[in-house]
């Protein structure tokens, strides 16, 4: 069982500039500080944290100390729309358009420094999903050509 908050660390050699994009995107503010390593806290949120840590940390194995790579974040919000408009005027890179997908979300995806995909998120009405029959559902999730 843990004994203490637990939270994603990001193992990066872009460590100021990893640090800035989450400070200046998604409102996190320094919470623990120390030379390449700091622990971001959410603003408004007492459990969401986020740690950056640069790749050549002493603490980290040798073998280890390589940038992160295959994590998603997630980051709810309550209108995908208006976050999509704020982090495409702010320079983001955004790799897809926000769409409705079956599991009840509206989501599109950016990328942080690191080639990290955040996925910004809005839960949307299960029953706005209840008229489509099945082949729908499946094109939707992008499995249409295992159906054919």
């Amino acid at each position: 069982m843990l004994s203490q908050f637990s939270y994603p660390i990001i193992c990066t050699k872009k460590f100021a500039q990893t640090v800035n994009f989450y400070e200046d995107n998604f409102d996190y503010f320094p919470r623990f500080e120390l030379p390449q390593f700091v622990i971001l806290q959410r603003n408004n949120w007492e459990d969401m944290f986020l740690a950056v840590i640069d790749q050549n940390h002493d603490e980290i194995p040798e073998q280890y100390r390589r940038p992160v790579s295959g994590m998603i974040l997630n980051y709810p919000v309550k209108n995908v729309n208006t976050m999509y408009q704020e982090l495409y005027w702010e320079g983001l890179n955004i790799v897809s358009e926000p769409a409705k997908a079956i599991c009840a979300r509206k989501h599109f995806f950016v990328e942080d420094p690191n080639g990290i995909l955040i996925d910004i998120s809005e839960n949307l009405d299960l029953k706005e999903f209840d008229h489509l029959d099945e082949f729908k559902k499946l094109e939707m999730l992008g499995l249409s050509a295992l159906s054919k």
